[in-house]
């Protein structure tokens, strides 16, 4: 009834609890309040094959969200009379306005044996391909989780929700919270720290940075040598007037040509990733002084295999925009050098152009033309100027989601890497295991650890396609991966698949 109330205008308007004197008030930061940002609620899952003690989890994490500026992160959401988004937390956290949202399910039965639940994602020995995040919605949050910033802003919920899924022998524990709250890399702090607290090392728990300044800001405004201070080089590709008309037509034309986006996960393992490295290095000519290959990372071999793909299931040749999550934390000194965590949004573009010749080609040049790209853009100078790019376009009321350089045909793929946040080895919930769920020589990792994890967004969009994230890499050293792709893409990574499995 309100969703047709609000479709004829008629439902009435929504406000916000009254203000509660005693809340402390914490700003939310530039890169954190955008338009896109607000649109996602991210939720994500957390396997363990052991049996973990919930309330122990769900107590640890309240008290890590007692120490210091930690306590934002258990803050409420609100508008300020200009718009903009500023968090509330309560002082003191009490059971009628905690620090984290709680919820608890068990069911008794092994988890091989719940219909959904066993058919998780799994290493398996060679490549596979596995249904993803958005068909494990169940375990990923509480059904009545908000999945909206109006459900955060308009009532009084606390920023990040906890929701545990108990069987006989493994436990599923998700989080959930809005995008403007932090990034991966917050992620692996909050984890991390979390960990800290559930194993009585409350001491070691990192200091929260940044809660009340911004230091993306205070980075850009940070005196520099006029004579070291660059322009942004990618400014004169910039799609505006004409170009971006073009690339949004193009945009919504593919959208109403083809709307089977679906999302998977991929699992390649440590063999499959070696293989592909070998075959980029293979395309790639030694130097002629040295004799050696151009390095390539594994995240540049990933992104090329993925890209081909992409531009190989293409009905015509198009150059690809492949559009990188860089991180300024560890661009600028004075945030990679900083004592603590900084718990917030902190990644830039970043974009590496491939034509439509190259796309479809072999796997060394795009990698290492995507390495050179992503090299040139992460230095110091140019992510700051980027920044000031970025604090431009919001004074003027934009958003940074459209600050697009690229050719005005070119096909849109965002790719974003999680490998560096290691979650694997940043998990350790070994002090609430009340009993292994998996044991014997089959078992690859010590109890209270990670054995997959996945996320995604609350509500899906039709808009999001050509999306390739890592999701990092195991304690085997296989990788994983989802993408929301089309039908036509899979069928090309399917059939990738079967060939490196012939190597």
């Amino acid at each position: 009834m309100e969703a047709i109330q609000r479709l004829l205008g008629t439902a009435p308007a929504r406000r916000a609890p009254p203000p509660v004197e005693t809340d402390d008030i914490y700003p939310v930061h530039m890169l954190d309040d955008t338009p896109t940002l607000r649109g996602i609620i991210v939720t994500w899952t957390l396997c363990f094959n052991d049996v973990l003690d919930a309330d122990k989890l769900h107590s640890s994490l309240s008290e890590l969200l007692e120490i210091g500026d930690w306590r934002k992160v258990g803050g409420r959401l609100r508008l300020k009379p200009n718009g903009r988004l500023e968090i509330h937390v309560p002082r003191p956290f009490t059971t009628s306005r905690p620090a984290v949202s709680y919820a608890h399910q068990t069911l008794p039965l092994n988890i091989e044996d719940h219909p959904l639940a066993s058919t998780l994602p799994k290493p398996t020995p060679g490549p596979s391909i596995h249904p993803g995040p958005p068909s494990f919605r169940a375990f990923a949050a509480a059904e009545n989780a908000p999945s909206t910033i109006e459900d955060y802003i308009f009532t009084d919920t606390p920023q990040l929700s906890l929701y545990i899924t108990s069987f006989n022998n493994a436990t599923l524990v998700a989080l959930s919270w809005p995008h403007t709250l932090m990034d991966v890399m917050g992620q692996q702090a909050l984890l991390h720290s979390w960990s800290l607290v559930l194993s009585n090392r409350t001491s070691s728990v990192p200091p929260f940075l940044g809660a009340h300044n911004d230091a993306i800001t205070t980075a850009i405004d940070a005196p520099t040598d006029p004579a070291k201070q660059e322009q942004y080089k990618l400014l004169p590709s910039r799609l505006a007037g004409w170009a971006m008309a073009k690339f949004g037509f193009r945009f919504a034309t593919d959208l109403l040509w083809d709307r089977t986006v679906s999302t998977r996960t991929i699992y390649l393992p440590k063999t499959t990733l070696h293989a592909l490295h070998r075959r980029a290095q293979d395309d790639l000519p030694a130097h002629p002084e040295t004799g050696q290959k151009p390095f390539i990372s594994d995240g540049d071999v990933l992104t090329a295999w993925a890209l081909r793909a992409v531009a190989s299931s293409l009905p015509s040749p198009r150059p690809i925009a492949a559009l990188h999550a860089l991180n300024a934390r560890f661009r600028l000194p004075q945030l990679a050098n900083a004592s603590g965590v900084y718990v917030q949004n902190m990644s830039v573009a970043a974009f590496t152009s491939i034509p439509a010749g190259m796309a479809t080609g072999p796997l060394g040049p795009i990698a290492l033309e995507n390495r050179r790209c992503l090299m040139e853009q992460a230095a110091e100078a140019q992510v700051l100027a980027y920044l000031r790019e970025l604090r431009s376009e919001a004074t003027n009321g934009g958003d940074a989601a459209a600050m697009l350089f690229c050719a005005p045909d070119a096909l849109l793929m965002p790719f974003t890497n999680w490998a560096r946040a290691d979650f694997f080895q940043a998990a350790d919930f070994s002090a609430a295991v009340v009993r292994e769920g998996e044991v014997g020589a089959s078992r690859g990792n010590p109890p209270g650890t990670l054995v997959f994890q996945h996320a995604s967004s609350m509500r899906q969009s039709v808009m999001v396609r050509n999306v390739v994230v890592v999701l990092g890499k195991d304690r085997e050293g296989g990788y994983w991966l989802m993408g929301s792709l089309l039908e036509p893409a899979w069928a090309r990574i399917e059939e990738e698949m079967r060939g490196v499995r012939g190597i």
